[in-house]
């Protein structure tokens, strides 16, 4: 073999020198000897060229003053272009405006030859005229040329910046062809007028001439036959007088078809009944959240509720909105409903916190030799003072009768919405037909006359109640009333039970809230002087409606008026909730 071809000495040499150790041994011998070679060969064999960070960092900041240097240099030549460029512009602007003088001046000079030369010639007006004419048609068509060729080099410029004047110019344009056809329209409208004038004063002309020839014809007739003419006078005067009823009975119509429609709702049951619903949902939705106070409210020591009854007039409120909407779509009020219900109920609360004193028993330590512990506990007790949290709920139902003021009706709406009212929009059904509270003695019967027989009245205290609530029979029913000119159920037996005398204050409560603070009597005890309860009389949970019974199958009551009614009739039975005893 020829070592000669894997060695780096010449062949001459590799064959010569035979006791040389051969390079190639160490390189190819195997995977790590020659990994050794090369890791040597690269740590010795060449210098190490990398920049060190010194270096790094002085070739950066030479970078960055170059290209900040290029920036400035850059931003110098874009200035002077700018600067080269509108002195540019300035200048041919000066030789436009040189131009456009001098070509006003040739102008003005080639009309001053005209003239001047046809004074010379002795040419006529007309012939100076057609000279000067045509002059100035030369003259102006070198003038649009040069505004047309203005107006192409700044279209760009026109439609951009000359949008506001162009609509300027057409809507001035526009006012004026807008004037230019009224004053036409007017002057054929004055035209016509005359026209019809002079038609008119020929045709009263010959009305008159007519009119003549037929009062003479007529009084020769009559003068002939006076008897046929009394005939005919007297089939006239007929006519006259059947047309004149038949007139009257249209207008009658008419006018009864007007008052009609005045006074009844316009939208169809299905919507005045859904919108109902869904304001009935709205004070549901109130109940709830008074039904929630004391846990939405926790942790105070204690709870006072002033509450006017939930409700309302469904007939008032369905007049309301026909006064507003005419045939309104239950989809189309709920802003307005919700609207009303905030301007009918107003709730509030209101935290007071009272400092008061407590008896405190606690335990102490007590000094004393004679015990062997050197003392002894006792217990004793102390007044302290501490914070009394209240809650006070206030729900306040100023009734719909203020939604026509609040809303900013007029005078002819009120009227209007007292009036469907009156009339209960034609639709007296629409709610019911044992409505107490809307429907003026409907669902029970009652009476403004029953006597209370006299052996009830030795109870002092049930005689007090009964003359008291006594004074006010035939008070109206008003929604939340709680005053003599008028009631609601509750607001009644309230106001009685706080001004009767017998010592009794619990302010201003509904049919649950006094129900609340009554004793249960069962039906077989009660007595003349205990609150009697029903439910269901409207959409509500719980009581819905309280009376004052008086013994002997009877209770005097907020209804439609404030009057006497029979319990046991089927609709007062159909809601009995039962008796509670005032405490």
């Amino acid at each position: 073999m020829d070592e000669g071809l894997y060695t780096r000495e010449p062949r001459d040499e590799a064959s010569s020198d035979t006791e040389r150790v051969r390079t190639h041994a160490t390189k190819l011998k195997n995977k790590d000897s020659a990994r050794r070679y090369y890791e040597k060969k690269l740590r010795n064999g060449k210098a190490d060229n990398r920049d060190s960070a010194e270096e790094q960092m002085r070739k950066e900041k030479i970078h960055k003053q170059s290209q900040k240097k290029a920036n400035e240099i850059e931003k110098k030549r874009k200035n002077a272009e700018a600067k080269k460029k509108a002195d540019q512009n300035a200048r041919k602007g000066s030789e436009l405006s040189r131009n456009a003088v001098s070509k006003v001046g040739a102008a003005a000079g080639m009309v001053t030859d005209v003239i001047g030369s046809a004074q010379e010639d002795s040419k006529d007006e007309s012939s100076v005229a057609e000279e000067v004419v045509e002059s100035g048609g030369y003259i102006a068509s070198g003038a649009v040329s040069s505004a047309t060729s203005k107006v192409k080099n700044k279209k760009y410029s026109n439609k951009m910046h000359g949008r506001k004047e162009l609509s300027a110019e057409k809507e001035a344009a526009r006012r004026k062809a807008q004037r230019e056809m009224q004053r036409k329209a007017m002057e054929k409208q004055a035209r016509a007028a005359e026209n019809g004038g002079k038609i008119g004063r020929k045709i009263t002309d010959k009305a008159e001439d007519l009119a003549a020839l037929l009062w003479e014809t007529v009084k020769e007739f009559v003068e002939d036959n006076p008897v046929t003419a009394a005939i005919i006078v007297l089939v006239l005067i007929l006519i006259i007088a059947l047309m004149g009823l038949l007139g009257s009975c249209s207008a009658m119509g008419g006018g009864g078809g007007d008052v009609i429609m005045g006074t009844s709702y316009t939208a169809t049951d299905e919507d005045i009944l859904g919108t109902e619903d869904d304001y009935k949902d709205l004070e549901e939705g109130l109940q709830d959240d008074i039904d929630n106070i004391e846990s939405d409210y926790p942790d105070y020591d204690e709870y006072n509720y002033y509450l006017d009854e939930i409700g309302h007039n469904p007939y008032q409120l369905a007049a309301i909105l026909t006064v507003l909407y005419e045939a309104y779509k239950r989809e189309n009020v709920q802003a307005k409903i919700q609207e009303i219900f905030d301007i009918q109920y107003e709730l509030t609360v209101e935290e007071v916190v009272e400092i008061r004193e407590r008896e405190v028993e606690d335990t102490r330590w007590v000094e004393d030799d004679s015990y062997a512990e050197g003392g002894y506990w006792e217990d004793y007790t102390y007044t302290e003072e501490y914070e009394y949290y209240i809650l006070n709920v206030y729900l306040v139902n100023k009734t719909l009768d203020v939604v026509p003021d609040e809303l900013g009706m007029t005078d002819a709406e009120k009227q209007r919405v007292a009036l469907l009212l009156y009339t209960f929009g034609n639709r007296k059904y629409l709610f019911g037909d044992e409505d107490i509270y809307n429907l003026p003695g409907e669902g029970d019967e009652g009476s403004h006359d029953h006597r209370v027989p006299g052996e009830y009245l030795s109870d002092e205290q049930f005689a007090r109640m009964l003359a008291e609530a006594e004074r006010y029979l035939d008070v109206p029913y008003v929604w939340g009333g709680y005053s003599p000119s008028g009631f609601d159920c509750s607001g009644f037996v309230s106001y009685v039970i706080n001004h009767c005398g017998n010592g009794w204050n619990y302010g201003r409560l509904t049919a649950n809230g006094l129900r609340a603070r009554t004793a249960n009597v069962p039906a077989s005890e009660a007595k003349p002087g205990d609150l009697i309860f029903f439910q269901g009389t409207y959409a509500t949970s719980g009581a819905s409606h309280v009376g004052i019974y008086v013994g002997g199958g009877w209770m005097i009551h907020a209804g439609n008026p404030v009057h006497y009614s029979n319990i046991n009739t089927p609709y007062w039975q159909s809601h009995f909730l039962g008796y509670g005893r005032i405490q």
